[in-house]
């Protein structure tokens, strides 16, 4: 979550949707690294055959919130955000797109923050753990644990290369993109017999 691929105070913008152009703050006193915003075009772009309209999103690690609230631009209906040090941060740029009462903020760990979920379905889960952490995997293993994201939904994980995503009967990578030299975002779902 957190290098060089940004300056401190950049904005991050609002690709497209109802609050096409809104300009989000990334946190100050800090280098961040937010999903940019060619990449997060990217990847809605593939998600275009798969319909928002309605869905219930969680946002992992969720830094500025950009991934989360460019869903809720695009017609998601709720979006949860999870993050340990960004909560004051989420809650302006949420403010700022109007999307107050769409919106939940929990703060702490991913873990603990997950497990609270537990009962509640999402249609599509971004998660951006810092990378090179050891936190991909164990991220997937925790949402599945807890049984977050509903069936025929999508998990959007975003990880380095060199963190690749372990083999398990339960889901399956349906799609993977590489963005630059290092950044790897992989689709997972269900497994059709596994669900």
């Amino acid at each position: 979550m957190y290098n060089n691929y940004m300056r401190v105070g950049d904005w991050v913008r609002i690709i497209a949707g109802s609050v096409r152009g809104r300009k989000l703050k990334t946190p100050s006193g800090r280098l961040t690294r937010p999903t940019l915003d060619r990449t997060r075009e990217s990847v809605f772009n593939i998600l275009a055959a798969t319909s928002l309209r309605g869905a219930s999103v969680l946002d992992v690690f969720a830094g500025t919130g950009a991934l989360g609230l460019e869903a809720l631009s695009r017609g998601a209906v709720s979006c949860v955000f999870i993050d340990q040090a960004t909560q004051e941060l989420l809650r302006k740029n949420i403010e700022v797109c109007g999307f107050d009462a769409q919106c939940e903020v929990i703060a702490g760990p991913a873990r603990r923050a997950l497990a609270r979920l537990q009962g509640r379905q999402f249609q599509f889960i971004f998660a951006d753990p810092p990378y090179n952490k050891n936190l991909v995997n164990n991220t997937i293993a925790f949402i599945y644990q807890y049984k977050l994201l509903a069936f025929g939904g999508l998990l959007l994980m975003e990880h380095s290369k060199e963190e690749p995503i372990d083999d398990n009967p339960l889901y399956e990578i349906i799609r993977e993109k590489a963005y630059g030299k290092d950044t790897r975002i992989s689709f997972i779902r269900y497994r059709r017999e596994g669900a």
